[in-house]
């Protein structure tokens, strides 16, 4: 799959999840199921850019140009993916806390 499109996916799956988290309040069988199944998903789409990062790349996504020169965007660096590797993981672990914890 193409870097930019996995940019583009870790980005939407947050937002994606937390609609269906709200559309599954009252089940929460359901929400937690979407939680962790956002929180996996968002981890393996952050590990699919390993490859590219550990080769030299900077996998990019361009969003759009405000002015000439001038644009918004996003670029994966070996830091920022160490950091995205990170936080992707523990929303797994906080994932699963945050369920025995509301279970009580």
């Amino acid at each position: 799959m193409n870097a930019s499109v996995l940019i583009a996916l870790a980005l939407a799956v947050p937002f994606a999840a937390a609609g269906l988290v709200v559309m599954s309040a009252p089940r929460p069988n359901q929400r937690e199921g979407v939680s962790l199944g956002a929180a996996v998903l968002l981890m393996l789409l952050v590990f699919g850019l390993l490859p590219t990062v550990l080769a030299g790349g900077r996998p990019e996504l361009q969003l759009f140009e405000v002015l000439p020169g001038l644009g918004l965007g996003f670029r994966v660096e070996p830091l920022g993916m160490l950091f995205a590797m990170v936080a992707s993981t523990l929303w797994i672990v906080n994932s699963l806390y945050s369920i025995g914890y509301m279970r009580g």
